[in-house]
């Protein structure tokens, strides 16, 4: 190996190494974003039933039937708002890393002086895609499955 090539390899080390983490990080992140969404179905489900406690209610339902229905549809609408908090850190977080790479790919660019605008306008456009996609991403809603509705049970 020439002495130029001795000097470039820990460079070279380095930057698959850096990669490698930041690929870890986004499947990392991603497997949290899905954990945060599965939760953020269940509970919905959960407010769903404590919405129906609450509707259940009769006027011959005593002052505690109606204060538990109340505090179930507290606890689960405040733990629906914990998760959806959780995930919004989680999308923002990924958009900033994805917005980073970019910005880097933009210094790489502008950098090169031999390059034309519209090689480094081809170069740099497949990868703002990846940002476009990741602005999506921040204000795109949950899509949980909706739970079979129950049958009409019919009064004789």
């Amino acid at each position: 190996m020439t002495p130029a090539a001795l000097r470039r390899l820990p460079l070279a080390t380095a930057l698959c190494l850096g990669l490698a983490a930041a690929g870890c990080q986004r499947a990392d992140l991603s497997q949290q974003t899905k954990k945060t969404e599965a939760a953020i179905c269940t509970e919905l489900a959960t407010v769903n039933q404590a919405l129906e406690q609450v509707a259940a209610l009769t006027p011959a339902s005593t002052v505690g039937e109606a204060r538990a229905a109340q505090q179930t549809l507290e606890q689960s609408i405040a733990a629906l708002k914990t998760s959806e908090n959780q995930l919004q850190k989680l999308r923002v977080e990924a958009f900033s890393k994805v917005l980073d790479g970019f910005r880097g790919e933009v210094a790489k660019a502008s950098a090169n002086k031999d390059q034309t605008l519209e090689e480094a306008a081809n170069e740099l456009k497949p990868k703002a895609m990846a940002v476009i996609a990741a602005r999506k991403a921040l204000s795109a809603a949950v899509q949980c499955e909706e739970p079979a509705a129950a049958a009409p049970t019919s009064k004789p």
